[in-house]
């Protein structure tokens, strides 16, 4: 999967763990609902990188991701309600229906059972 053109720049920064340059280059995508971008920075909260891990901003980034298209945000959905977060729960319900989604967006990444 490639990158869109206009992340290339945060991601570039993203390789050489320079998180600050990243996150100012996705910040203003993100509000202009750019759904790659606000994955991308839904992903930072999740792990932590550059920012405090953060479940309920991760959530909520990933989630307008998700309804912009983004089946890998999907995919990163599904992934926080199998472990959960800080501020997020587990929930496997949850986790298979945004796994489903994932799928259904493009964003397969393992066997179909996988989805099911």
């Amino acid at each position: 999967m490639s990158i869109p053109d206009h992340l290339l720049e945060a991601s570039k920064a993203i390789d050489v763990e320079d998180y600050a340059k990243a996150i100012a280059i996705l910040e203003p995508l993100c509000e202009q609902h750019d759904a790659d971008a606000l994955g991308m920075l839904g992903v930072f909260y999740q792990l932590g990188l550059g920012v405090p891990v953060d479940g309920p901003k991760a959530l909520e980034l990933l989630s307008a991701a998700v309804e912009g298209g983004s089946g890998i945000a999907a995919h990163n959905l599904g992934t926080i309600y199998v472990t959960g977060l800080p501020g997020v729960a587990p929930d496997l319900k949850k986790s298979r229906l945004y796994y489903r989604t994932a799928k259904q967006l493009g964003a397969q990444i393992a066997p179909d059972s996988f989805y099911e």
